[in-house]
């Protein structure tokens, strides 16, 4: 017998186990780790727990350490409903194994156990307890299905030992060392996660394998090891072309990206919270530099603490030649003004202020007199040519355009506008049409299509043909309402329910001709969980990452290879198709926060930026493979943490 985990816990406080203490939505773009994890990860962020502590403590009892989870369910009765605070081990299991762990029910509420052959948080069997009862369940999505269930009567003051005994095509129940059950069920390669809906008390967590089954998962580790080796050693290492010191106006993903006249530029942000956490933001400084960390300009006083660093939502900045001169203008929003300036001199063109709003019905708890803009877009809104129209949004119900002459030319309030518009002459007629939330908007403010939905969100928005000769569609992830693709009539193509959908990204990951794959990875409820669907929007492959801000964007990373950028920590990385780390960045001292891809010297080859408030590392392939294939790319004018990526092929 071979016990490949004897978890007694001692290597943990008597604390907390390490999470965001805010319950941000940072996460969704920027990678934390908040302390010592050990051996653990908890993929469960939830905005509702808010002022609420932790899911997980360890404690002590007579020299005995315990983890207990200490959220109870606390996740109410709506799209949250069937989220299960989880802490996972991060061993993954290749042969049939034994597992057991003692158990205190603190109050008899609802199912508190472990899972097995765990895969994702939304995917996993599960040994539980529940008042009068003990089952092993399936966990599919928001489907759990009880596969055996055998009554029994349990005391919160008495502690119960259960193991599991897992073969081929079984599974073996026990309690208190008496057999309750077998059950049919075939092995599945995974993890193993605490996971419960109530109070509850765990010790002496175990996991062992008979000898010849322990000689079986050595072996399992090895050909996984030795098939993601073959795959590394085909696709080039990274370099590290950059090194730049922030110094004092460092800050998280709130950058921006400008190539003009042969060179690259760069725009960090800062920023100050005024009145409720991040909704009502003030931009307190912008620094651009180039790749040498040459300052070019500077506005406001930087400040390179966390708070003026980190927030969860974009910051109202955009490069773009708004008048048709041919230049570029810098475009932001700062105490209730709206400058337009030429990008290289700062020098004013045009400043005009936001609109009065208060008191007004559709714009409610705005605490300022005026307009508060959390987000910029241009367009053409009037068949200029150019994108010589400016779009301002506040959080999440207003949405104004403007003429050419910046004076008001609509204004829309309907349903949630979530984050981003998106920007496309939908019907060809040399006008841009936008795509707000869950509408369908015209150049003149009217809904053209109403989705049928009205909860949360829409995170993020592509709209494209995934393969030759199929319409273009709207690809969206839309937050608790999940990942969908819809026709531009408003009806619905595919719905997949994967949790909260966070982030899409578009490209041809699996470089079959024609064809576009979409990547879509989740956030509240299930963090990290990355899913890649083919063009009729069904499921290839899946994963979760055990790390939080995934930002999937799509990179041309040598000419061949089509990859998916997570997070630059050791458990992220670059994946391919198959949703395997390819590419590890090396062990080098760089930021692990914030992540972007970008071409950087107009070779077509993305590099790689990774940063947080202090320095930023940038990288590329040791070796380009190929460069003849060029793709459409998300344009500059559009910087957002809540913008569908894109690597579209332009000449295949």
């Amino acid at each position: 017998m071979k016990y490949l985990i004897d978890e007694d816990f001692k290597i943990f406080d008597t604390s907390e186990f390490p999470y965001d203490k805010f319950h941000t939505a940072l996460g969704e773009y920027n990678h934390f780790e908040y302390g010592n994890s050990g051996d653990y990860y908890d993929p469960i962020p939830l905005h509702k727990w808010r002022s609420l502590d932790g899911s997980w403590i360890f404690t002590e009892e007579d020299g005995i350490k315990y983890l207990e989870q200490n959220r109870g369910d606390n996740c109410g009765d709506d799209a949250f409903i069937n989220v299960y605070p989880t802490l996972v081990n991060k061993n993954t299991f290749y042969s049939p194994y034994s597992f057991s762990f003692d158990i205190r029910i603190l109050e008899f509420n609802l199912w508190c156990g472990m899972a097995f052959y765990y895969k994702t948080s939304r995917d996993y069997y599960f040994v539980g307890l529940k008042p009068k009862s003990i089952a092993i369940l399936r966990r599919l999505d928001e489907d759990i299905i009880v596969l055996k269930e055998e009554t029994i009567e349990l005391d919160d003051l008495k502690t119960y030992s259960i193991k599991v005994e897992l073969d081929y095509n079984k599974a073996s129940l026990f309690l208190d060392s008496k057999k309750v059950f077998d059950l049919d069920i075939n092995f599945n390669i995974g993890k193993i996660a605490f996971v419960s809906k109530s109070l509850a008390r765990y010790s002496n967590f175990k996991v062992f394998m008979s000898d010849d089954n322990y000689l079986s998962h050595l072996n399992g580790i090895k050909l996984e090891e030795a098939r993601l080796e073959e795959k590394r050693s085909k696709i080039p290492p990274l370099k590290l072309i950059h090194k730049i010191d922030l110094k004092n106006f460092g800050s998280g993903r709130q950058l921006r990206c400008i190539r003009d006249k042969g060179k690259t530029y760069f725009i960090l942000m800062q920023n100050q919270k005024r009145y409720i956490r991040d909704s009502f933001q003030r931009l307190s400084s912008m620094t651009c530099f180039d790749v040498d960390g040459n300052i070019l300009w500077q506005i406001g006083e930087p400040n390179n603490s966390y708070d003026n660093s980190y927030i969860s939502c974009d910051l109202p900045c955009q490069v773009s030649d708004i008048n048709g001169d041919s230049k570029l203008e810098l475009i932001y929003f700062r105490d209730f003004y709206i400058y337009i300036c030429d990008f290289y001199t700062l020098k004013v063109l045009h400043k005009f202020e936001t609109p009065i709003i208060k008191d007004n019905p559709n714009f409610k708890n705005e605490p300022f007199r005026r307009l508060n803009v959390d987000m910029i877009r241009v367009a053409d809104l009037e068949g200029l040519g150019y994108k010589g129209n400016l779009i301002i949004k506040d959080r999440y119900q207003n949405v104004i355009a403007y003429d050419k002459n910046f004076k008001e030319l609509f204004r829309y309030h309907n349903k949630n506008t979530g984050h981003f518009p998106y920007v496309y002459d939908f019907n060809g007629d040399g006008i841009d049409e936008l795509f707000i939330g869950y509408d369908l908007v015209s150049a003149k403010g009217e809904i053209l299509v109403d989705l049928p939905y009205n909860t949360d969100h829409t995170d993020e928005i592509i709209y494209q043909s995934l393969k030759k000769n199929e319409p273009k569609r709207l690809i969206l992830a839309s937050g608790n309402e999940g990942f969908n693709m819809f026709n531009i009539d408003g009806t619905l193509y595919k719905h997949n329910e994967i949790g909260h959908a966070q982030r899409i990204s578009v490209a041809p990951f699996r470089n079959i001709k024609d064809e576009l794959e979409v990547c879509v990875t989740s956030f509240w409820g299930c963090n990290g969980i990355i899913s890649l669907y083919d063009y009729k929007g069904d499921l290839i492959c899946k994963r979760e990452m055990e790390g939080n801000g995934s930002t999937i964007t799509p990179i041309n990373y040598d000419g061949i290879h089509n990859l998916i950028l997570t997070y630059p920590d050791k458990s992220g990385g670059i994946l391919d198709s198959s949703l395997d780390q390819v590419l590890l960045f090396p062990d080098d001292g760089h930021p692990t926060v914030c992540n972007e891809a970008y071409d950087i010297d107009g070779d077509g080859i993305d590099e790689i930026l990774v940063w947080d408030n202090k320095k930023m590392y940038i990288y590329k392939t040791s070796m380009v493979l190929e460069s003849k294939r060029t793709y459409e790319r998300y344009p500059d004018s559009g910087f957002s943490n809540y913008r569908g990526e894109y690597l579209i092929p332009n000449n295949d």
